[in-house]
């Protein structure tokens, strides 16, 4: 099964960087459209430039991560992760991805944060693992190792002498 699940997520990784290619031309508009953001139709060629990166980020590894981790969750059950996005662009393909805006000179945000498309993202699941944080070398999320429960002993039931009433 983890083979055919690692073929597909394969397949399906080199089909989505061909589309991108394919559609180069043309994703600056189509992104304007689907995100109501004209500047990245206005900006044509600057938003091919940034596209062109994305999409090599993209081959890295983060599209066969969501294929293969996060659109067939695993049943495992992940270690505790802790932390808060202290905004620093890291896990955006390290600073790399075509719609993170720079909002002071150590913050960044998501250009298309609040938009309906973006919870079937990777970004959507960032952090998923430990993998994820040493990928992008972030510095806020930190995992947790849980330990297992110390066994302890069920309570004892009282007596039966104790439960029954007396004669």
């Amino acid at each position: 099964m983890e083979i055919f699940k690692n073929l597909l997520a394969t397949l399906a990784t080199k089909l989505s960087i061909g589309v991108f290619y394919v559609l180069m031309p043309v994703l600056p508009l189509l992104i304007s459209l689907a995100f109501l953001k004209p500047r990245f139709a206005l900006q044509y060629w600057q938003t091919l430039k940034k596209l062109r990166i994305y999409i090599q980020a993209l081959r890295e590894g983060p599209i066969a991560h969501y294929f293969k981790d996060v659109v067939s969750i695993e049943a495992v059950i992940p270690p505790t992760i802790e932390g808060s996005c202290i905004k620093c662009g890291n896990c955006c393909l390290d600073k790399r991805c075509v719609f993170l805006e720079q909002t002071s000179e150590e913050e960044f945000q998501c250009g298309i944060y609040h938009s309906p498309f973006r919870r079937f993202s990777n970004c959507n699941s960032f952090p998923l693992d430990a993998r994820d944080i040493e990928r992008y070398a972030c510095p806020s999320y930190t995992v947790v190792e849980t330990q297992s429960p110390a066994w302890t002993p069920a309570p004892q039931p009282y007596p039966v002498q104790w439960i029954r009433s007396n004669p």
